[in-house]
């Protein structure tokens, strides 16, 4: 019997088919496969290209650093490079976050948040604390570390030989579980996505985060791997959703994952922001002499040509009016996939550039049906379990790209040939 794809570690599912089109470049929003098909992008190539595929800024950010130096040991040294990411990343975020630990993905970079999470507790004297709680359908992750926290069953499954239990839900007061295991963070997409199809939180559901965290005296780290770097209109979601929303005014984590945007496709750079309450009490343990916060050197981790990329994607942010931009476009995304929407009966969600709705239990595939239909006629989507839709358009979009998705999309509903 062929190997079950929710229990064989070695069965590799893909939406499009077993074999993956090549893709040879890519130009603004569209890529080009090797046999000469066009792609419009919905899904930003996994949600990192967000600034689109010709970036002339980024790309001579690259060529300079690469000229300069292209590689540092993270063990041994620093660079001037990822020296100046940190200190820019951390004026554009602002209080209360005074540290950054560099890794090369977002898996990695939870990994490194749960290394942070776990020494911030043995280093207040409570080093029973080591389970990390999260939430049912939340990604956060293809690593083991991160895997062990995925609250997404389909992804878990392959490796669930090799994880141990998760425990799920908001923490409890006193950090004390059934189990006999004590929590030392709460770990939570900000608007969980691959999974859940963008699921946006309540209002007031962050601000109940901060509270429960803080009763029960564990860490909240915010999962915006996804989210972070322009997608939903703001740094993050959380920032964005904490100033619009009253019931969630001053709800702030204690630890930000982020990468994918943080790169926007150009170079694989993400990390860790750590809040200065985290950061004080891990340099005043015993033994911090070296002004590390924990053990977490990785070989490409604040690599320079990729640091370099960070910066610019920054300044693009801040001087581009990318953010406006997102938040200005969140109208013609709406407005592109409400046909499609309606023929399924369903609410359109999301922020700024990122949206998802629901798939109508009669259509023909599911979710992934309509991802195949659409990638045959050259739109690039992301389903979401069985019966959601997710688009991630990059911000470059133009108004022939946006009549070109929703017509696709449309067509590739309907099932039009």
């Amino acid at each position: 019997m062929p190997p079950n794809p929710r229990s064989a570690p070695f069965a590799t599912p893909t939406h499009l088919g077993s074999d993956r089109p090549v893709l040879v470049r890519g130009e603004g929003c569209h890529v080009w496969d090797r046999e000469g098909r066009r792609y419009l992008d919905a899904t930003s190539g996994a949600f990192c290209v967000t600034l689109g595929y010709t970036r002339p800024d980024l790309i001579e950010a690259m060529t300079r650093a690469a000229e300069r130096l292209p590689h540092a040991r993270p063990s041994r040294f620093d660079s001037e490079e990822a020296e100046a990411y940190r200190a820019e990343l951390l004026e554009a975020v602002g209080e209360p976050f005074s540290r950054v630990l560099l890794t090369s993905s977002g898996s990695e970079a939870v990994d490194a948040a749960i290394k942070v999470a776990i020494a911030y507790q043995c280093a207040l004297g409570r080093e029973k604390r080591t389970a990390i709680r999260s939430l049912r359908g939340h990604y956060h992750g293809a690593t083991l570390g991160a895997l062990a926290v995925t609250g997404w069953a389909e992804r878990r499954a392959p490796w669930e030989m090799a994880l141990g239990p998760r425990l799920e839900g908001l923490p409890l007061a006193g950090g004390s579980e059934e189990d006999g295991r004590e929590s030392a963070a709460f770990l939570a997409e900000t608007i969980p996505t691959a999974a859940l199809g963008v699921e946006m939180p309540r209002p007031g559901a962050l601000a109940e985060r901060r509270a429960r965290c803080d009763a029960a005296g564990v860490l909240w780290i915010a999962d915006e791997v996804l989210t972070g770097f322009g997608r939903v209109g703001s740094l993050f979601a959380w920032r964005r959703l904490a100033e619009e929303r009253a019931e969630d005014a001053g709800a702030v984590p204690d630890l930000v994952t982020f990468g994918k945007g943080a790169g926007a496709g150009f170079a694989p750079i993400a990390g860790v922001l750590v809040a200065a309450r985290v950061a004080k009490a891990l340099e005043s343990a015993p033994g911090r002499g070296d002004g590390a916060l924990v053990e977490h050197q990785q070989s490409y981790g604040g690599n320079p040509i990729a640091a370099a990329v960070g910066r610019a994607v920054l300044r693009a942010l801040a001087t581009g009016g990318e953010l406006d931009r997102a938040r200005g476009l969140e109208g013609a995304l709406r407005a592109a996939l409400a046909p499609s929407a309606a023929r399924m009966n369903s609410t359109i969600n999301g922020l700024g550039m990122l949206a998802g709705f629901g798939v109508a239990g009669g259509a023909r595939g599911g979710a992934a049906g309509i991802v195949r239909a659409a990638a045959a006629r050259g739109l690039l989507l992301h389903a979401a379990g069985p019966s959601r839709l997710v688009v991630a358009p990059p911000l470059v979009m133009t108004a022939a790209d946006w009549s070109e998705l929703g017509e696709t999309l449309d067509a590739a509903v309907r099932g039009e040939g």
